[in-house]
């Protein structure tokens, strides 16, 4: 059976297409970068976007010891979060940069982790990472860091609520420690 010379090219550009949206679609629906980075943003750089600025030392105090029911509720609400960002330290940059001790540090200053030219902005501009911010960035990413990658909400039918990023922002200040 002999198939025409237009139907092969038919295939092939099918074929093409369909490889090219499994490379694209990660990116597209999920802002995934292919390419790893080998940035390390030195501490003197860290030093001089903090200079000047009154930050607090968002780790000096323990905090409250949670009840179980309490904790089970923050890991729960931080379960999607999970996909893309660890937490712990020498944690792997994943989607999304390693969060370990992300407060009182500038924006886009995890190492090795490939940030958006929206982020790197926001970092020249001076967004340190606070308890506030974070609350704000969570709250609508889009609002706080215009053109980043981050996709939240992570899926159609994912309730946000003001309750569920509470309970995300008070588990990253207890897990990044």
């Amino acid at each position: 059976m002999s198939v025409s010379t237009g139907t092969r090219v038919l295939h092939s550009l099918v074929l093409l297409a369909f490889f090219g949206l499994a490379v694209y679609f990660p990116y597209w629906w999920f802002g995934v970068v292919p390419i790893g980075s080998d940035d390390v943003i030195p501490q003197a750089e860290i030093d001089r976007l903090l200079a000047g600025k009154d930050i607090p030392d968002f780790y000096a105090e323990e905090p409250a010891p949670l009840g179980a029911e309490e904790l089970a509720a923050q890991k729960e609400a931080f379960m999607w979060c999970r996909f893309c960002h660890t937490l712990e330290e020498g944690g792997e940059n994943r989607v999304g940069p390693n969060l370990h001790r992300i407060f009182g540090k500038p924006a886009a200053v995890v190492s090795r982790f490939t940030y958006s030219e929206a982020f790197i902005k926001a970092r020249e501009e001076g967004l340190i990472w606070t308890p506030e911010t974070m609350a704000a960035f969570i709250a609508d990413p889009a609002g706080l860091v215009p053109h980043n990658r981050m996709r939240y909400p992570p899926m159609v039918g994912y309730e946000v609520s003001p309750e569920r990023n509470r309970l995300m922002l008070e588990y990253m200040l207890h897990a990044t420690r």
